[in-house]
């Protein structure tokens, strides 16, 4: 068992507010969508879905120096716990995800091949419809960020973001670090408890 307070502050602080200001951002953006001019708002969108994936993959460099394990080995006990909250469903490669996003922002092309995305290009701001990743995630319809991976399948960036951040509060609270006191909710989703 570890303390993880360094990696549970990151959590709380910035992951956290980042996520805030990326649910801002889509807010805005549906609004923008609504007059028919959204251009600037989609940049923002996407911008903000970057820099929260970059917040929430620091996670794992402070899990990997608080605990002396191997940054791998975090990251997949991490994904294993990606359960869509209010479900049981696991969201495969959430994490991954993720993780691609906030490399591609820092890096525009990627070879590592555990990003299941290609580059920052792979980041959409589209209008994506119904029936497109799982019922109920993200917006019911409209304009959002999404990431289209290796395969060509699309995927809400408003359905891996409460996963991973929901499976990151899970590892750290089962591995020793202090459960929050309140309920936590991310873009309009309860992650805690």
């Amino acid at each position: 068992m570890h303390n993880f307070g360094d990696t549970l502050s990151h959590l709380l602080v910035n992951v956290l507010e980042s996520a805030r200001e990326y649910e801002h951002a889509e807010e805005a953006l549906s609004r923008a969508e609504a007059s028919g001019v959204w251009d600037n708002e989609a940049k923002t969108a996407k911008r903000k879905a970057a820099e929260l994936a970059v917040a929430i993959d620091g996670l794992a460099d402070r899990a990997a120096q608080e605990s002396k394990e191997k940054i791998g080995d975090i990251r997949k006990a991490v994904s294993a716990l990606c359960i869509l909250p209010g479900s049981q469903q696991l969201r495969s490669e959430s994490l991954e995800r993720v993780s691609g996003v906030a490399n591609a922002y820092k890096h525009s092309k990627l070879d590592d091949k555990r990003h299941p995305i290609e580059s920052f290009e792979s980041v959409l701001t589209v209008g994506l419809g119904y029936g497109l990743d799982g019922f109920g995630v993200g917006k019911f319809g409209g304009v959002e960020v999404i990431t289209k991976d290796k395969s060509g399948e699309s995927w809400k960036f408003l359905g891996d973001v409460p996963t991973a951040i929901s499976a990151w509060l899970r590892f750290l609270v089962n591995n020793g670090a202090k459960a929050p006191a309140d309920p936590i909710s991310v873009c309009g989703i309860q992650i805690y408890p």
